[in-house]
This record gives structure tokens, sequence and C-alpha cells, in this order.
């Protein structure tokens, strides 16, 4: 399975054509839609080596007291750096867009609840090719020309 991701803050479906920035899709081409949590990256036991290693190295005298302190302080940054993607991403979800050909098109939100409207108004688009264009904004999670009603003046919030 080929899987590519979106980064786009909009689209737009217009007929049979899903357009974004740099690219399109054919709806009559797609097979699934779904929405995933987004796979978090896997924890390295290395930083906890590099860790031991550099506290060892770092209560010896000399020359090899700087070069611990170094290798402490790899270790503990990739620790903090590893928690503070791993919370700060603990919301997004991916809106998975599947292909006949077996390519998934991946685009990240926060708005569990937006994302569920986009994939109503994408099942309108996908049975009824209407004429109207509809113009997704992923950005600020707001919808405009939906064919279906949500919301004040077609508009998710």
């Amino acid at each position: 399975m080929d899987i590519q991701k979106i980064t786009t803050n909009n689209f737009k479906i217009e007929k049979n054509i899903i357009t974004f920035t740099d690219s399109m899709i054919q709806i009559s081409n797609i097979s699934q839609v779904s929405i995933s949590p987004v796979p978090k990256k896997r924890f390295n036991l290395w930083s906890i080596v590099l860790m031991a290693c550099g506290l060892f190295l770092a209560q010896t005298y000399g020359e090899l007291e700087y070069l611990g302190l170094g290798i402490l302080g790899v270790g503990v940054g990739y620790i903090i750096f590893y928690f503070y993607e791993y919370y700060d991403g603990v919301n997004d979800k991916y809106l998975n867009i599947y292909l006949n050909s077996g390519k998934v098109y991946s685009m990240i939100c926060r708005n569990t609840n937006f994302m569920t409207q986009v994939m109503e108004v994408m099942e309108y688009c996908i049975n009824n090719h209407s004429a109207q264009i509809v113009q997704i904004d992923f950005q600020n999670c707001k919808m405009f020309n939906s064919p279906i009603i949500v919301g004040d003046e077609n508009e998710v919030r």
C-alpha cells in the first residue's frame, strides 16, 4: 500500500474531482474513506543507553567528563523531544482516502467531528455528482457550499 500524506489547509470538491493545492483525485476512484489515529513514533531505547553511558563517563575525572556530559545531554534531549512529540499529537487523526489503485492519501486534523462531517459530504458527493463546488477548510475546520446543511449557512464549525 502506497501511503502519501497531503499537506493542505483546504481542498475543493467539484463534480467528480477533489482538488488539493498540488494534486487532484477523481471521486470515482475512491474505494474507502476512514478516520484513524496518527501512529505514534516508537521510543528509541538507545537514548537510555546513551544516558547511562553519559552518566558513567560524567562521573570520571579528566577528559572523559565533558564527553560524558555531552552524551548524557543528547540522551536527555531525545527523551524530552520524544515526549513533546508524543503529547503534542495525541489528539491528531488522519482522514484516509483509499483509492482503487491501492494508494492512500492521508490528511491530518485534530477535530474528529469536523472530519466526520467531511466524510458525510464526501459520501454525498460520491453518491450524487452535484454541480456545486464544496470548499473544505481544514485549518479553520469550516466547510463552505456544503450540500448537506450543517450549522449556520452551510458552515461547519
